[in-house]
């Protein structure tokens, strides 16, 4: 039985591979065994079972950005992120920039929204933690018991939780719902600024309304587009609604950056030298000491022997910035080319070939300039006439890890401006509405290696070009040879001061200042046998005393809303505020009188009144040059052991002149217009000069607080008593004499004066009240250097500041002086003025 059933099979075995022989286009209908058998096999089909990460990522549309260190996914509504392993408690940086925006008042496009923020995602409950990193201390304690101390004293700081959704069952990979984060308002990244200008802004973003755009993963980074709408209301300080429920669409790209796992060996900063600076706490013999590092990128020699042998080697990795193909080729050469001449400050310290420049590639499929390790020098399409150098840093040492120079199309505007009414005196090419291309190239090189310098670490040196003798500006060797400022990293723009005799004087800022190689030396040289921060130091501090006394090299910290130091504010030139700005005011004049022969009116005049308007700020700044030095204070970055002063105020010859200067100045601003031309304009016929006049007519008046500071630290200074009777004595000159030839100028002097003497003869009234020099909205700060950026700290000045008393002596001169010219006036107009004065003053004492 056994034996015939097997032979019975093996029938069947036979007649099936038989049949497998037989036509192919046969139908199946032939074949009821083929038909049972596919039936028999659809019935045991077992239904595969998906587990909860592949429902997830499978119940609904989803796009998706894949990579190693992150992936991203877009589903329904909802944002998911899926960390692997690898990522999980790694150092990384997250950071949002507005990409686009209706409203520019909203928003600055290029902006970033908030700071970038040191995080790390880590496992906690059943849900994934974005924590903000506490790097405040760069060294570890050295006991077990002090590592406890440090962990409860410089803990990190738990931001968000978010539900793990699933798990990836093959790589290990946590997905996660990050959709609380990045599709809602977060006080940390603010898209829309609470203040514009005079207004404060209140906007409500509607999520409804909020589109996720792209998704982008790389091999160390990943990038979040996104469109988010606002309804947003703006308003003055009393409350007036300026814009009400207005829409406004802003684009957001969130960038998510892993930090290298080595850490760059950071440097030590030193308040003489500008640079970006990054905070840190020290452990130093067992103490804590606050202690700041700078900004800077890692550049190491690729052969260290060659390096330290005094030949020029390669970094192991160059700086390298890709240029964005929508720019006008003239522009694309003047930007590499503002790259490129950085390099000769890196080959004075031995480095060669250090910044490199490239067009975006379009060979290359794997090139995003979204991809965080990419540098980037953008083409921004708007009407902002600026440009900007943001970089982004590693918190833990300074490294610079990536950074972007952003280009405005309008930045030409300023172009045009700048070389009209600063050059054109002496230049015929700059007597254009429309620069030449060489001028445009030549300028728009020098403001992107501007930006390149902020990318590189350096900040803005106010003092550079208070380092160069105001007359050697109209000197041919001495222009060619430095320049206009002894740092492009100044504000100090180009060569106002030479005259139109001047032939052959140079006009432009340096290639790069002397200061500008100083500081990349200072900031990048690497040293023999330097095994840490530590070690650098003593070369680091021998360095700079070898320049302390040379001011080529010093460095002026950028001053924030009041100015005390005169020799480091932006827009001037030279050592001499006064001569510079008589040099400026002289070639205003003399461009003025050129304008209508230099420029057509055009078909409506527009773009000729905005350039007549910026060249009366022009002049309006040259006094506010001259207004820092009354009470000016001049503020040394410095040692102890140096023998050079922490500060040294102004001389009382310096400041006298600067405060007579700027009275004869309040007199004659009004009369610089030219009444033909600024009836014929656009937008001009308000007689702008004129209405600025009140403002330095009140800039001439409004020394008295600055000179309490000053001349409380020199007592042998211009003092308040006598800048008062210089002021006295200017305004009420006329009167004291008798003399009835008071213009237009000389009665608003004398309204001003009358106008001041309100607020401070009612403080005087109020006994025990205490104020400082930020009062008034005045940031005045003394002496208080040390770690950080330098920043003199903020002095008390309700001991020294005297200036009610002086306004009051003056205001009982002042009475006298007009009851006694009310009796012997003739001129019935001037004697109305005269007794209005007179009223106000008494209503001052009496009220």
């Amino acid at each position: 039985m056994r034996k015939a059933s097997v032979l019975s099979m093996r029938s069947v075995h036979v007649t099936v591979i038989a049949l497998g022989f037989l036509s192919l286009s046969m139908s199946a209908q032939a074949f009821p065994f083929f038909k049972k058998k596919k039936k028999n096999t659809k019935a045991t089909t077992e239904t595969v079972k998906k587990d909860a990460y592949e429902r997830i990522l499978t119940e609904e549309k989803t796009d998706s950005a894949r990579g190693p260190f992150v992936s991203l996914y877009r589903t329904g509504e909802k944002l998911l992120v899926e960390l692997p392993p690898s990522s999980i408690g790694r150092d990384m940086l997250i950071g949002a920039t507005v990409s686009s925006v209706s409203s520019p008042q909203f928003a600055e496009l290029g902006t970033r929204a908030g700071s970038v923020t040191h995080i790390r995602f880590v496992e906690k409950d059943s849900s994934i933690v974005m924590q903000a990193v506490n790097s405040e201390l760069l060294d570890a304690l050295p006991s077990p018991k002090a590592n406890q101390a440090e962990a409860t004293n410089y803990r990190d700081l738990d931001l968000y939780a978010f539900p793990i959704k699933a798990r990836n069952k093959k790589t290990g990979g946590i997905l996660f719902d990050a959709s609380s984060f990045f599709l809602r308002e977060s006080k940390y990244f603010p898209v829309i600024t609470k203040i514009a200008g005079p207004y404060r802004v209140d906007a409500e973003l509607k999520p409804e309304w909020i589109k996720v755009t792209a998704l982008k993963s790389f091999e160390n980074n990943a990038c979040i587009k996104m469109e988010r709408n606002y309804v947003a209301n703006m308003s003055g300080n009393s409350g007036n609604v300026a814009i009400s429920n207005q829409p406004v669409s802003i684009g957001v790209e969130f960038t998510l950056a892993l930090l290298p796992n080595e850490k760059m060996t950071p440097r030590l900063s030193d308040i003489r030298i500008g640079y970006f600076l990054t905070p840190k706490s020290v452990v130093n013999d067992g103490l804590i000491e606050h202690a700041s590092f700078i900004n800077r990128w890692r550049v190491e020699p690729k052969d260290t022997a060659a390096y330290f042998a005094g030949k020029l080697t390669e970094p192991v990795k160059p700086i390298v910035y890709y240029i964005d193909n929508n720019f006008p080729s003239l522009w694309k050469k003047a930007i590499k080319n503002s790259v490129l001449r950085w390099n000769r400050a890196f080959e004075r310290i031995g480095f060669k070939n250090v910044m490199q420049v490239k067009d975006f590639p379009t060979d290359d499929p794997n090139f995003d300039p979204d991809n965080f390790k990419y540098s980037c020098i953008r083409y921004l399409p708007t009407a902002t006439e600026n440009a900007m150098g943001p970089s982004w840093v590693d918190p833990r040492t300074g490294e610079i890890i990536t950074a972007t120079v952003l280009v405005y199309n309008d930045v030409i505007n300023v172009i045009n401006s700048w070389r009209f009414i600063q050059t054109s005196q002496l230049d015929p090419a700059a007597r254009t509405l429309d620069m030449p291309d060489s001028i445009v190239a030549a300028t728009l090189e020098y403001i992107v290696a501007h930006e390149v310098g902020h990318t590189l670490g350096l900040m803005h040196n106010m003092a550079a070009s208070a380092a160069i003798p105001t007359d050697s500006l109209r000197s041919v060797d001495f222009t060619h040879k430095y320049g206009t400022t002894a740092s492009i990293m100044d504000y100090a723009r180009f060569n106002y001061v030479a005259q139109p005799t001047d032939k052959g004087v140079s006009l432009t800022p340096p290639f790069l200042g002397v200061y500008d190689e100083y500081a990349i030396d200072w900031g990048y040289r690497v040293f023999p046998r330097s095994k840490g921060f530590r070690d650098d130091i003593k070369p680091l501090q021998a360095m700079v005393a070898a320049h302390e006394n040379d001011p080529m090299y010093r460095y002026g910290l950028q001053q924030s809303r009041y100015r005390y130091d005169p020799t480091a504010i932006e827009e001037d030139l030279g050592d001499d505020a006064v001569k510079s700005s008589t040099y400026g005011l002289k070639n205003l004049e003399y461009i003025l009188h050129h304008f209508d022969e230099w420029i057509p009116d055009g078909a409506d005049g527009v773009r000729k009144a905005k350039l007549y308007r910026q060249m009366v700020s022009q002049a309006y700044g040259y006094a506010r040059n001259v207004y820092a030095v009354i009470g000016g204070i001049k503020l040394f970055q410095t040692t102890e052991s140096s023998g050079l002063p922490r500060y040294q105020v102004v001389s009382k010859e310096k400041q006298r002149e600067a405060a007579l200067w700027l009275l004869q100045e309040a007199h004659k601003f009004g009369h610089r217009g030219i009444a033909s031309i600024e009836d014929r304009l656009p937008q001009v016929n308000s007689h702008p000069y004129k209405t600025l006049a009140s403002g330095i007519q009140e800039m001439a008046l409004s020394a008295t607080a600055r000179l309490a500071l000053s001349y409380y630290a020199d007592s042998t200074s211009y003092s308040p008593l006598e800048y008062n009777e210089d002021i006295y004595n200017n305004v009420w000159g006329k009167t004291m004499t008798g003399n009835e030839s008071l213009d237009d100028d000389d009665l608003a002097m004398q309204r001003i004066y009358v106008d001041r003497l309100s607020t401070n003869v009612n403080e005087i009234k109020q006994i025990g009240k205490v104020r400082s020099l930020r009062d008034d909205k005045k940031d005045v700060a003394f002496l208080g250097f040390g770690t950080g950026y330098g920043e003199p700290d903020t002095m008390w000045m309700e001991t020294i500041d005297r200036t009610s008393e002086y306004i009051f002596h003056y205001a009982l001169k002042l009475q006298k002086l007009l009851k006694e010219r009310i009796a012997t006036i003739r001129s019935p107009a001037i004697k109305s003025h005269y007794e209005l004065m007179y009223a106000r003053v008494q209503k001052y004492f009496n009220s």
